[in-house]
């Protein structure tokens, strides 16, 4: 296996950055929108499962913490690729970063089946485990381009009012 060594061209006299330049259209266009999209099918998920969905989804915080979770371990390989795409010297290595850190977290999901059977909180495994494709599609956007504005931007906002809902009944109850 060759590496393929790119050129690193920095800009003589351009200004400090402490994050890349298209910072705000990875975050906008590409990350938010498939967590967004994550928390939202999760949390509907959960609410069903649990019985009566519309209790779940308007009077009771415990989808809402549930989904957070969910949200959150699908962000970390996410995060990772913004981290490394954002160096002038690694960003090459991105993908190659991406693939491993999901591959690591497949395969604590799978131990986690085999080696704790009873660990099933809530069916929250099931969603841990659903939320695989989710990775490979947020591999296909950060790669290939993000959503079109027309898209990327409903979904961030209603991801954001399931958040920020999920956290007004976190303090109601």
């Amino acid at each position: 296996m060759t590496a393929r060594r790119r050129k690193v061209e920095l800009e003589r006299g351009g200004p400090d950055r402490l994050v890349p330049k298209d910072f705000g259209e990875i975050l906008a266009r590409r990350f938010l929108p498939v967590l967004s999209l994550t928390y939202i099918s999760v949390l509907i998920g959960i609410a069903a499962e649990k019985g009566s969905l519309i209790h779940y989804l308007f009077e009771d915080k415990s989808a809402y913490v549930m989904a957070l979770m969910v949200a959150a371990w699908v962000s970390v390989p996410a995060i990772i690729w913004i981290i490394v795409n954002g160096s002038p010297i690694y960003n090459h290595l991105a993908d190659i970063w991406y693939k491993i850190v999901a591959a690591l977290m497949t395969m604590i999901l799978i131990s986690s089946f085999v080696l704790f059977p009873e660990a099933h909180v809530y069916g929250l495994r099931v969603y841990f485990a659903a939320t695989l494709p989710v990775l490979f599609i947020m591999y296909i956007f950060f790669v290939k381009g993000g959503l079109p504005a027309f898209a990327a931007y409903p979904l961030t906002a209603m991801g954001l009012t399931a958040l920020i809902h999920g956290a007004i009944l976190n303090f109601i109850h």
